[in-house]
């Protein structure tokens, strides 16, 4: 096994952030100090694309329409009503009067369009040399954005959208002070100015990030003034943190260590269902390794033991996967598809049908150290990697930090984990940006894979809007996708959240966000 970088720098970065957060916060009840799982990107939302960041900088910004907290329900934001036109290309949002960014300046409808046109007009004066991964799938239906008064604006699109208004709710689509894009460019994710309950008051990268309550905001105040946000990658840093009262909250602690927070009366552990999927992604494009043959897709999805994952690292917090959606989509989960149980001798038979009878080796498997819902990624690598290479599939494992992770998964990497926490409760969001070949890097599809016949009704249940016809295509997209195996399918993990028992009022999303607008600190 290569491992490309040390954990030991974050490990120290993480010790002295938790030592000064709790120097000078431990005993005050209207701060949280919240223990992630790696160091937030930046906060230009039309860059973050990692839940680290999002649990952050979805506090300092927001959309037109927001969750209904807890669920996928939407519901008004920025804009205090909307309508949608017979034709469905038509949606007018009536903007909520009053709404300051933290800059002090106005919220209004050219806020809105000049947030937007940003990302999708080259010649836009703020468009800068940025990448905007996010906007083909989030703004691509859009047609033109019209100012019709302060506070009205219209977006006509260039057909009907099913998952357009959900999609309205992503990081992509939050609004962002004009006046900061004017005086930072494309710096300004280091000086945020959004609309949210609270603003950026310091970040010290690989340290701390503090945000302090908006004084202006326009909805109910919290009634916490301050949060700080502690980057500490290892999951047993995060516990012992957690258990001596030096941080609040946290997420994603070690899955061995279950039990023994349950019988603590000091920690509170909530788990909740999600949409979440875990994979690993298979370069099928490649032919040496052979990722571009399918039955060594199939062979290597055989010879990984996921029920061993789910039992015995994860705890039974997760199911096991045979696809891309979760059993938290219902009815457009399609569990009829091919399934791979853990079977070495049918993945040894697949193997040499393919050609491959001794295996293979030159097999680079990107693992990182921590991550946005990325579970114990080392332990289940390590024993992925056993699993293949039990079957004669020998590859080396490549560790690195989250940040840089992100960045090397969407350069074309043989082989790599991935999990997707989708923010929205559209199917789009994960067989659109996951699996469409208008996808490939640096999109999310990080393997490259096309499938024609997918491509059509992904896109097709995109520009349609009614739910029974959008199901039927999505029900065979996954079907065809199960054949094809462009991942290893691993598994639907469960939300895990433990907090301190005195913090109240908070609840897990479906969305994997850290929602702590509404706690309070009771005895």
């Amino acid at each position: 096994m290569k491992f490309r970088k040390s954990t030991m720098g974050s490990l120290l970065a993480s010790a002295m952030a938790i030592g000064l957060a709790h120097s000078a916060y431990a005993s005050d009840d209207d701060t949280i100090v919240v223990g992630l799982q790696a160091e937030p990107v930046t906060f230009d939302p039309t860059q973050i694309s990692d839940l680290n960041t999002s649990r952050v900088a979805r506090r300092l910004y927001e959309g037109l329409v927001g969750l209904k907290y807890g669920t996928y329900d939407l519901e008004p934001r920025l804009a205090e009503s909307w309508e949608i036109s017979e034709d469905e290309l038509e949606y007018t949002f009536k903007l909520r009067p009053g709404v300051k960014f933290h800059d002090g300046t106005d919220f209004n409808a050219e806020a809105v369009k000049y947030s937007f046109e940003r990302q999708i007009d080259e010649n836009h004066p703020a468009h800068g040399s940025l990448t905007y991964r996010g906007a083909p799938s989030y703004l691509g239906p859009i047609d033109k954005i019209e100012v019709i008064d302060d506070l009205t604006v219209k977006i006509t699109l260039k057909n009907p959208s099913g998952p357009f208004l959900a999609r309205t709710v992503g990081m992509t689509m939050r609004i962002i002070s004009p006046t900061a894009l004017k005086k930072y460019g494309d710096d300004v994710g280091q000086y945020p100015s959004g609309t949210g309950p609270y603003m950026l008051e310091e970040w010290e990268p690989g340290i701390r990030t503090t945000l302090a309550v908006n004084p202006d905001y326009w909805g109910a105040t919290p009634e916490i003034e301050n949060l700080i946000y502690i980057p500490i990658v290892e999951p047993a840093a995060r516990l012992s943190a957690l258990t001596t009262g030096e941080i609040d909250l946290t997420v994603d602690v070690p899955f061995d260590s279950l039990e023994s927070i349950k019988e603590n009366p000091d920690v509170e552990l909530q788990l909740g269902d999600s949409a979440h999927v875990w994979f690993v992604a298979l370069n099928t494009q490649l032919s040496d390794p052979p990722f571009d043959n399918v039955l060594v897709r199939q062979a290597m999805n055989y010879a990984v033991d996921k029920e061993g994952i789910v039992k015995d690292i994860l705890q039974g917090t997760a199911s096991v996967s045979s696809g891309p959606l979760s059993a938290a989509y219902g009815a457009l989960q399609n569990t009829d598809v091919k399934k791979y149980p853990y079977d070495p001798e049918k993945a040894r038979a697949l193997l040499a049908e393919a050609g491959h009878a001794d295996g293979f080796g030159n097999c680079e498997f990107m693992v990182p150290e921590s991550g946005s819902g990325m579970q114990a990624p080392i332990e289940m690598g390590t024993l992925i990697q056993a699993n293949l290479a039990a079957v004669g599939i020998n590859c080396s494992i490549q560790t690195m930090e989250w940040g840089a992770y992100l960045k090397a998964y969407r350069e074309h990497p043989q082989m790599a984990q991935m999990s997707w926490n989708p923010p929205i409760g559209d199917p789009d969001i994960v067989l659109n940006n996951l699996l469409n070949s208008s996808n490939f890097p640096p999109g999310w599809n990080a393997g490259s894979y096309k499938n024609e016949r997918v491509d059509e009704l992904v896109s097709g249940a995109q520009k349609i809007s009614d739910p029974d016809a959008r199901r039927e295509m999505y029900l065979e997209a996954q079907t065809l996708i199960a054949e094809d195996a462009p991942w290893i399918f691993v598994n639907h993990g469960s939300q895990i959240v433990a907090h301190t028992a005195k913090l109240k009022n908070f609840l897990v999303s479906p969305d994997f966000d850290l929602i702590v607008e509404y706690a309070t600190f009771e005895e």
